[in-house]
């Protein structure tokens, strides 16, 4: 395609050079960038836009969108475009250079702090229960059936996103669930991409070192709803949203067109008329919109039935037939990660989450509080170079809701483990609660352990816990590794209590028993 008309109507300040060269393929990592790509510098530091690109230019780049000037190199022989928003003009192309695959693939976003890859796993397996193949977009990759294509941001770049959507198409798929990120919002990742649904499932503290207040946050959110969704060129577009949310509220009353509530409150479009959860999943009865039926989940809690909820509003707006709904939700065990059984000691049920925030965790730890285990033993610790304010506030949730804390290292990053730990053990302390021993823990006696060694930490958690206890391992979920003084080191929570359970003698199956 020509550049003129791959930026047309693009927000541009100059243009320097030959507008009509060609392009071949388009990249904004300059690693990557191929002879006759159109590259899209994002980087905000002079200096590492112009090693940028440099390096892009002299891997072929034909052209390149740069935020500001050049950065005063001279470059002469190729077509320079500047722009404030080098993603805005870098989504535009993207979606001329796919031909807009959004348009005809039936794309759901689904935002929130919680829920979001669970409820897109909830998804694809009704609307493939329904007959209709779909796609996953988010935290765990991005997926064309079984078919793995991508691995990288929550919300990919719009560079990656249509470029999926492509091959998604192409392979036959016909609908694509989305997790969509405030960052990505924030960034503009997601503007030219035409939505059939989007979801709302809560809001509660995340991201704050990135957008400063939860307002900002919220407002990244709520431009999903407000400004993206009503430019769909999908006929009746539907927004479906947590009503019982205090922010889902908020996004009711801000949007204007078809939208959808869910929750527990029974004057919610879509809610749970009576439900049970145990040990052994959930089972509800659901009034979705004039619509009655039984659901059956293998997946554990009420936070799930929440996903479960959200996702039935999704299928019943969008024309899918209530036993297909029930016949996806029964076939789905949930998504990699989240609330996951892995085998562990006889009699004992672990489970791996990614909760690594305020709202996850004690939404976690409240609905295993509710299966009624004879104790609730929880493996936990906050990331480096994030969001500070959270730790504290984590360590209070823990030394509330667990019976035994284990405080322990998640992705310290470059920070000091030690450090992090003292800052979420501040929370612990203001329960009450004293730093015990593994004997004190094996004994039941009140109160937490730390180990900033996490293998070791999982172990103790392990090794203390007998039959009736449910172990969570919360705040990496699927990671399978580490992230340590600037290294990636592989380690799987999952894994490791699997090699521990052996070690100690045999393991139960994953269900407990």
């Amino acid at each position: 395609m020509k550049l003129a008309d791959l930026i047309a109507g693009a927000d541009l300040k100059r243009v320097t050079g030959d507008p009509a060269v060609e392009i071949s393929g388009l990249s904004y990592d300059s690693r990557k960038t191929k002879p006759g790509d159109l590259f899209f510098s994002t980087a905000r530091d002079d200096a590492q836009n112009r090693a940028n690109l440099d390096d892009a230019f002299k891997r072929g780049a034909r052209a390149a969108v740069v935020r500001g000037g050049d950065g005063g190199a001279a470059r002469s022989a190729f077509t320079l475009l500047e722009s404030d928003h080098p993603r805005l003009a870098m989504g535009l192309a993207a979606s001329r250079f796919f031909d807009a695959p959004s348009r005809r693939v039936d794309l759901i976003g689904v935002t929130g702090t919680s829920g979001k890859t669970t409820t897109t796993y909830l998804l694809a397996s009704i609307f493939e229960a329904a007959g209709i193949p779909c796609g996953i977009v988010g935290t765990i990759g991005i997926f064309a059936g079984r078919r793995k294509l991508y691995s990288g941001l929550t919300t990919p770049e719009s560079i990656d996103f249509e470029s999926a959507l492509a091959q998604m198409e192409t392979s036959g798929v016909r609908a694509a669930m989305a997790e969509i990120s405030s960052i990505g919002l924030e960034e503009r990742r997601v503007e030219e991409l035409s939505f059939r649904a989007c979801v709302f499932t809560n809001l509660g503290r995340d991201h704050l070192d990135y957008h400063g207040t939860i307002e900002n946050y919220f407002a990244a959110k709520l431009r999903l709803f407000t400004d993206i969704l009503p430019r769909s060129t999908h006929r009746e577009a539907v927004a479906i949203v947590r009503g019982d949310d205090p922010f889902g509220r908020r996004v009711l009353d801000a949007v204007g067109g078809r939208k959808l509530s869910f929750g527990f409150d029974r004057r919610l479009d879509v809610h749970p008329q009576r439900f049970s959860a145990g040990l052994d999943g959930l089972r509800a009865t659901i009034s979705a919109a004039g619509h009655t039926f039984e659901v059956e989940s293998p997946m554990l809690g009420d936070i799930n039935l929440l996903n479960i909820l959200g996702a039935s509003a999704v299928s019943v707006a969008l024309g899918i037939e209530t036993d297909a709904v029930a016949d996806g939700v029964r076939r789905c065990p949930g998504a990699p990660g989240r609330l996951e059984a892995v085998a562990g000691p006889v009699g004992v049920k672990v489970l791996v989450d990614y909760a690594h925030k305020p709202d996850a965790l004690e939404a976690v730890l409240e609905a295993l509080r509710a299966l009624k285990p004879r104790r609730l033993i929880c493996v936990f610790g906050c990331g480096g170079d994030r969001d500070r304010g959270k730790r504290p506030i984590m360590g209070e949730i823990a030394g509330r809701l667990a019976d035994a804390a284990i405080l322990t290292s998640d992705n310290p990053r470059t920070e000091d483990p030690l450090r992090i730990i003292a800052e979420v053990e501040a929370g612990l302390l203001q329960c009450g609660l004293a730093r015990i021993d593994e004997g004190g823990a094996a004994l039941g006696k009140i109160g937490y352990l730390v180990d900033p060694d996490r293998r070791a930490a999982i172990a103790t958690a392990l090794r203390v816990a007998v039959a009736g206890d449910i172990v969570v391992i919360a705040g990496k979920g699927h990671e399978d590794y580490q992230l340590v003084a600037g290294r990636k080191l592989d380690f799987d929570d999952r894994a490791v209590v699997r090699e521990l359970a052996a070690e100690m003698g045999g393991a139960g199956s994953p269900h407990g028993n």
